[in-house]
């Protein structure tokens, strides 16, 4: 069997694979996925259609969550937010309206070193997938997070009324 390669876009069955939490969190079965994967509610830049992507969280502090483009910037999900502003997060069975901030490389740094203490196994398997490593140092992450940009996405708060 082949090896994964998350620098090209995916297609056929791994395409489909890779959907199936859509259908998971709009059965509101999301919670499956416990605190780790979420799904993005974004706006197409071109169709103006709403679009879901699963994500996996990278780092998780109270109502903000922050994601990482293991493709790249040139990941649809990534130019789509670039272009309009995420709509919304779904993090188990509930969707939120969110506010996002792209971090800065000596941030996401930071975050990825976090990443990596608190899941070494996984945070192991996304450089090798993604080709893009690094050689331990602090450097060596802010040239890698160059190329795998984190954006942070900060739930906002119900409106009271």
């Amino acid at each position: 069997m082949g090896q994964l390669n998350l620098r090209q876009k995916p297609s056929g069955f791994f395409r489909l694979f890779l959907h199936a939490p859509v259908w998971v969190f709009r059965a509101r079965l999301g919670f499956v996925f416990g605190s780790r994967i979420v799904m993005l509610e974004h706006t197409g830049r071109r169709t103006g259609k709403v679009r879901r992507t699963p994500l996996e969280v990278v780092w998780r502090a109270e109502d903000s969550y922050v994601l990482c483009s293991g493709t790249g910037a040139h990941a649809d999900w990534f130019r789509n937010i670039r272009t309009n502003p995420a709509t919304g997060l779904w993090v188990g069975r509930q969707r939120h309206s969110v506010e996002q901030r792209f971090l800065e490389d000596s941030e996401a740094a930071t975050t990825f070193t976090k990443y990596e203490s608190a899941h070494p196994k996984a945070a192991a398997r996304l450089t090798a997938l993604t080709g893009v490593a690094h050689d331990g140092t602090h450097k060596g992450r802010m040239a890698m997070v160059a190329r795998i940009p984190m954006v942070e996405m900060r739930l906002r708060r119900p409106e009271s009324r």
